[in-house]
């Protein structure tokens, strides 16, 4: 029985660490992701500058943590799908539904206070 129990440990253990380094992998990817794709308009750490805030004036600020509490991750994920408005288009055919996962997952990563900071 010990042996069953040992092997049963290892599996699970193997088990944890492959899930933990595959959301550490999505999370890496969501970032690159976000970088390569977002940044220009929604700002390195979430928050737009002043010059595209005034161009796109409906422009959501991800630092602001009391904006990102309002939007789940399945909610940007359509958005990426479908885009928003006139001036964000969709992101179909350029990110895959798990890439447009892992930026949103990200993007709940930069949330700070209702100002956007730290």
């Amino acid at each position: 029985m010990k042996p069953v129990v040992t092997v049963l440990g290892i599996g699970i253990a193997l088990a944890l660490t492959v899930g933990t380094r595959a959301a550490a992998a999505q999370a890496a990817d969501g970032a690159a992701l976000y970088k390569q794709h977002c940044r220009t308009c929604h700002g390195a750490t979430g928050a737009p500058s002043q010059r595209m805030a005034g161009l796109y004036p409906t422009l959501k600020s991800f630092a602001d943590s009391t904006t990102l509490a309002g939007i789940s991750v399945d909610s940007m994920v359509s958005i990426l799908k479908k885009g928003q408005g006139k001036d964000m288009k969709s992101f179909t055919g350029k990110l895959t539904p798990e890439q447009m996962a892992a930026v949103a997952h990200y993007v709940k990563t930069l949330a700070h206070g209702p100002s956007g900071t730290p």
